[in-house]
């Protein structure tokens, strides 16, 4: 970064401050970028270096805090030199990852006594002039140390030895807290009996162990209440160890296996040495088996030769602690089946079944393990199945036994399964309930609730008069529908109704009996019809008084064409009643909709008909149609015309005799 003299850096030269030698003040201008920092965090500084003509040349870098130099380095040097005072807390970044100049620091555990003025200067000394314009200039403040005077620092320590992390209040009243990874310490009965904290603040670890490592804050209270924080890393090194080992594990045959060696190590692993039945195991002399990255056995396929006991040691920088315990492979082929059941399995209803399913047993291999269970997750048969070298058997089979089963093997190697179906013959469909029914003259609306068992079932209405023994059946078409209108019945009386269910198998079972009469010849005024005021012989609507849903009837040639008006905002489903009126008004249709219209194809030449609408949120309203004679139109039409035809007829004849006399 190059920098430019400011007036305020001229004023402070002026002033008599001596912040570096007079002889080097010409070659740096300084321009200082002003940084924050908390007591106890962090700063970085940044420095761009410049080469003489762009080449890498050996350097030394060098900082100065205030005009004393706290860290410098040389390129040709494998390590830096670091002031007393700053030692641990000031080092180089990787200014490339971070987007910074090569000669960046970073000034960690900043004290209240950190604060000043820094300068970067870079040095070539095999070079004249030594110097370029490189450097940067900082000033420094810290903020918040108005309570804690030395903040802690990053610690490193090998294991079993004592660490000790600073934390010195201003204030000798002040309370001093430890906390590790946000936990009080005495909240860690392990951490603590291993460790105090001193009358300066700070904390001891007396024995550090391989679970020490973390982050420690250091939180000051004083005395009028207020608090202060500042936190570092404690890092122990140790020996990599082993800190797992099982005692045995299953390889299968002829599939791939890895045998992996759990350790720990810090700092990191640098070797892993594995040995089997005593003897250096090197992957590279055995086919198939390779190292993973993590120092794990890959086995490519396995087979018999692989079965031993194996142990692994690993390495790190201070060595290691030792190798595991041993560790026994066996290989286990898969399971497999003996005898297995049919895909499929018809039972009638009552009987016993036996699925059959056996293992093939191996030699020098555990039995596997057998198990019957369903593919929905539902039990077996409770106290009807049972288990015989591999069989299920099933007693007794009802209704809920159909399904798929499965029978599974497995072994420490794998677990290998196989499916079945059983289906239940002669499982009738249970029968309709909750028959309700809206009688009218002659007509009964019958609905009723579905009983089955969630297969796709046809219905049949029986019915008859309670004085009569023969019964008549009305099959509903449609498949699923769950209504009837049962038409051309006699009126003023009784009738019995039942509802037979049907489904792929057969017949299922009856509802039981509903008894429903029918109006009068007069017609009931309280029931679902209500006269409607005349209507012309076209079409036409008048809705009825009091009622508030406009009703018309138009008359198309797809049959009569219902609309009425309701609220944009009612989505409420409606029912259509459509009439015979023709002395007793006679319900030929029923329909329901969500919409604001219907088609109605029973519509005959020369008949009158009504229509009711009713809606769920109550709204109702009617009107009527008159249909024309078209016959009686048709054979005035050709009377008319075959007059008009004798008429021309006879006027030609005429036309020729006056021709003819008129001749002669």
């Amino acid at each position: 970064m190059r920098v430019q003299l400011v007036p305020a850096a001229l004023a402070l030269m002026a002033s008599g401050a001596v912040l570096w030698p007079p002889s080097r003040a010409s070659l740096l201008p300084l321009d200082a970028e002003h940084l924050h920092a908390s007591v106890g965090g962090y700063a970085v500084m940044n420095c761009h270096l410049d080469f003489p003509f762009g080449h890498e040349i050996p350097y030394r870098l060098q900082w100065d805090k205030d005009g004393e130099t706290i860290f410098s380095w040389y390129s040709t040097e494998g390590s830096a030199q670091t002031a007393d005072r700053w030692g641990g807390r000031v080092r180089r970044v990787d200014g490339e990852v971070l987007g910074l100049g090569r000669g960046s620091i970073n000034v960690t555990a900043v004290r209240e006594t950190d604060a000043g003025l820094y300068r970067c200067l870079v040095l070539f000394p095999n070079r004249t002039p030594p110097a370029r314009n490189n450097g940067t200039y900082y000033r420094l403040e810290v903020d918040g140390g108005n309570l804690i005077v030395t903040p802690p620092m990053n610690v490193t320590v090998l294991e079993t030895e004592r660490a000790e992390l600073e934390c010195l209040p201003k204030d000798p009243q002040s309370a001093v807290e430890w906390y590790r990874q946000g936990a009080l310490l005495n909240q860690l009965p392990e951490l603590a009996a291993r460790s105090e904290v001193a009358a300066n603040g700070s904390l001891v670890v007396r024995v550090t162990t391989s679970s020490d490592p973390g982050e420690y804050e250091c939180r000051v209270s004083s005395p009028d209440g207020h608090i202060q924080s500042a936190s570092a890393f404690l890092d122990v090194h140790y020996k990599a160890k082993v800190v797992y080992s099982p005692k045995e594990r299953h390889f299968p045959f002829g599939k791939p296996a890895s045998l992996d060696c759990h350790f720990s190590a810090n700092p990191p692993l640098t070797n892993l040495r594995w040995e089997k039945d005593g003897f250096l195991f090197d992957p590279y002399n055995v086919q198939g088996v390779f190292y993973s990255r993590n120092g794990s056995l890959l086995f490519n396929q396995v087979d018999e030769t692989h079965e031993g006991v194996y142990s692994c040691t690993p390495y790190n920088a201070l060595g290691t602690e030792g190798p595991s315990a041993g560790v026994r492979v066996r290989v286990q082929r898969p399971p497999a089946f003996a005898a297995r059941p049919l895909p499929l399995y018809v039972a009638r209803l009552g009987a016993t079944l036996s699925l059959p399913c056996k293992v093939a047993v191996y030699q020098h291999n555990d039995p596997p393990l057998l198990r019957w269970t369903r593919k929905d997750g539902s039990s077996l048969p409770d106290g009807r199945h049972s288990v015989d070298e591999g069989n299920l058997t099933v007693v007794d089979v009802a209704e809920e036994d159909r399904g798929v089963y499965v029978c599974t093997v497995s072994n420490e190697a794998a677990s290998v399964s196989v499916e079945t179906e059983l289906l239940v013959e002669n499982v009738p469909p249970r029968a309709p309930y909750n028959l309700t029914a809206a009688p009218s003259n002659d007509s009964i609306h019958l609905t009723w609730v579905p009983g089955h068992n969630g297969l796709d079932v046809d219905y049949n209405v029986w019915y008859r008069e309670r004085t009569v023994s023969e019964w008549r059946t009305m099959k509903i078409l449609t498949r699923g529908l769950t209504e009837a209108t049962l038409v051309g019945l006699r009126p003023a009386t009784e009738y019995e109704l039942r509802v037979l269910s049907q489904d792929l198998i057969g017949d299922g079972l009856f509802s039981k009996p509903i008894f429903v009469r029918t109006f009068g010849s007069e017609f009931n005024e309280k029931s679902e019809y209500a006269p409607v005021a005349a209507v012309t012989e076209s079409s036409g609507t008048v809705p009825l008084e009091g009622e508030e849903l406009e009703v018309s009837v138009r008359l198309i040639d797809e049959g009569a064409l219902v609309r009425w008006a309701r609220d944009v905002e009612d989505d409420t489903g409606c029912t259509l009643r459509w009439y015979l009126d023709q002395g007793a008004p006679r319900l030929l249709a029923t329909l329901r909709t969500h919409e604001d219209y219907a088609l109605v194809r029973e519509v005959e030449e020369g008949a009158r008909y009504r229509a009711r609408v009713e809606c769920a949120s109550g709204a109702r309203g009617g009107a009527g149609l008159a249909v024309p004679q078209y016959a009686r139109l048709r054979g005035a039409a050709l009377g008319c015309a075959g007059g008009a035809v004798l008429l021309g007829a006879a006027a030609l004849l005429l036309y020729a005799c006056r021709h003819r006399l008129c001749a002669r």
